[in-house]
C-alpha cells in the first residue's frame, strides 16, 4: 500500500456504529488503502456531550480526526445520518473530500418520507402501515440499545439520550440549496434503496443538482438491509476507483 495512497473514510448511520454500519464492508474497502471509522458524539465508543447534535459539530469533529492522523483528504462513505454528513462535508470542506458515497441520505429534511419527519417531531405520531414496516423490528432496536450499553461510557442511560438528539436533528431545518450542491467538485454517488427512507424523485434530483453524481438504485432494498447487498462493495470501490483515474 502507497503511503500516498488516499484513505477510505466510512461514517456510520444515527444510533449505529461503525461496526454494525461497515463491519462488513471493511474487509472488502480496506485491501489498498486504509480505512478511517469516526463515531460521532453519543455513538458507538464516543460520550454523549451536552446540546444538541448538529452537522456542523459533527463535522468539525470528523475533520479534527483527519487533522490528528494528518489525513489530507478521504474518499468519504457515508450511510443515512452519515451520508448527511458526507455530504456536509463535500459542501463545507470540499478540499477534505476526494470522493463521496451517500447511501441512503436526501438533500433536506424533504426528501425523505414524510412519515419519518413527523414522527421525529412528533413522537405519538403513528405512521402509516406501508413505512412502519421500514422502520426497525423491535429486535434491531434492542439490538442498538445493547451495542449502546457495551460499548459507549454512558452505558444503557445513553441511548434514550441519543435516540431524542438523533431525532432532533432530522426534524431540524437542515440540508443544502442546490447552488450549494452544484458547486460539490467532488465525484459523488448516491445509493440507495428502491423502498428506502428517501424518496426516489428526490434522489433523481440531488443526481441533477451535483455535475458530477452517479446514481444507483438498488432493487428489492430497503433503508434497514441496504448495506447488505452483495453489489454494494462493487459499487463503493467503482466510484473510489473512477476518482482517482487520470
Amino acid at each position: 500500500m502507497s503511503a500516498d495512497t488516499v484513505p477510505v473514510l466510512v461514517l456510520h448511520g444515527g444510533a449505529m456504529n461503525i461496526q454494525s454500519s461497515f463491519g462488513d464492508l471493511i474487509p472488502a474497502l480496506s485491501g489498498d488503502r486504509a480505512v478511517i471509522g469516526v463515531e460521532q458524539q453519543g455513538h458507538g465508543h464516543t460520550p454523549i456531550h451536552e446540546g444538541p447534535f448538529t452537522l456542523e459539530t459533527m463535522r468539525s469533529d470528523t475533520l479534527a480526526v483527519l487533522d490528528a492522523l494528518e489525513m489530507e483528504r478521504a474518499h468519504v462513505i457515508g450511510f443515512s445520518m452519515g451520508g448527511m454528513l458526507g455530504l456536509e462535508l463535500a459542501v463545507n470542506a470540499p478540499e477534505r473530500v476526494a470522493s463521496l458515497t451517500a447511501i441512503s441520505a436526501s438533500q433536506n429534511g424533504g426528501g425523505m418520507l414524510p412519515d419519518l419527519v413527523e414522527m421525529n417531531r412528533d413522537p405519538t405520531h403513528q405512521p402509516s402501515p406501508e413505512v412502519a414496516a421500514l422502520l426497525p423490528s423491535e429486535e434491531e432496536f434492542a439490538r442498538m440499545a445493547s451495542d449502546m450499553a457495551e460499548m459507549n461510557p454512558g452505558g444503557a442511560a445513553a441511548f434514550d439520550q441519543m435516540m431524542a438528539k438523533t431525532g432532533a436533528l432530522v426534524a431540524s431545518d437542515w440540508g443544502w440549496t442546490d447552488e450549494e450542491f452544484a458547486a460539490i467538485p467532488a465525484p459523488e454517488q448516491i445509493l440507495l434503496g428502491d423502498n428506502d427512507f428517501v424518496r426516489l424523485d428526490h434522489a433523481l434530483h440531488m443526481r441533477q443538482a451535483i455535475p458530477e453524481a452517479w446514481l444507483a438504485v438498488l432493487p428489492e432494498t430497503t433503508h434497514m438491509n441496504i448495506l447488505a447487498q452483495p453489489e454494494l462493495p462493487i459499487l463503493l470501490k467503482r466510484r473510489i476507483s473512477s476518482a482517482e483515474w487520470p
